[in-house]
């Protein structure tokens, strides 16, 4: 997902990629809907998979696999219902450019707080794509992580498939040796 790129947003501002910070971020690295801080996150961001380029930042997000309204976001991303990504930032550096003959006010350092799905983002850079080529959503990239019990009854059900080629060793021999 494109949370942020370093173009002029519908706002008139521009934060530079360059100059993220994700210290605190990481260590709550929540996504939410629409900014609404009032609500719990419905995914989180994966700071391994973190890309920043020189014009975008990337982020990976792992949706709540066992809460609905997470399940009923990532269902509406995935048939693309929603498309658009914002952030929260906390400014600490900035100044303002002659871009185009306007004064436009560019953040040069700024802490990230969070990012969130939006109907309409600021950026209109901010949109879900896979990283790799700006193309729509690929619903088979972005899974969500298997619930407990879905990682239980597969376990459970390997665990059968290796118990049951056992017997099939052992009963075998047996079937031959009584005929």
């Amino acid at each position: 997902m494109v949370v942020s790129t370093g173009d002029v947003a519908r706002d008139g501002m521009i934060i530079e990629t360059a100059g993220w910070r994700f210290d605190a971020y990481d260590r709550n690295p929540v996504v939410l809907w629409g900014h609404d801080d009032s609500q719990m996150p419905v995914a989180r961001a994966k700071a391994a998979e973190r890309i920043v380029t020189s014009n975008e930042l990337i982020e990976t997000h792992e949706f709540d696999a066992e809460d609905s309204r997470a399940m009923e976001l990532f269902s509406k991303i995935v048939r693309g219902f929603v498309n658009a990504t914002s952030v929260r930032w906390n400014p600490l550096r900035w100044e303002f450019r002659k871009i185009a003959g306007e004064e436009v006010l560019v953040f040069t350092d700024q802490e990230l707080l969070e990012s969130s799905y939006v109907a309409i983002p600021a950026d209109p850079g901010a949109l879900v794509v896979r990283a790799g080529g700006k193309e729509p959503i690929d619903p088979n990239q972005f899974r969500p992580e298997p619930s407990h019990a879905e990682v239980k009854r597969a376990v459970q059900e390997q665990e059968l498939a290796r118990l049951a080629d056992a017997l099939e060793g052992i009963i075998n021999p047996i079937k031959a040796g009584a005929k």
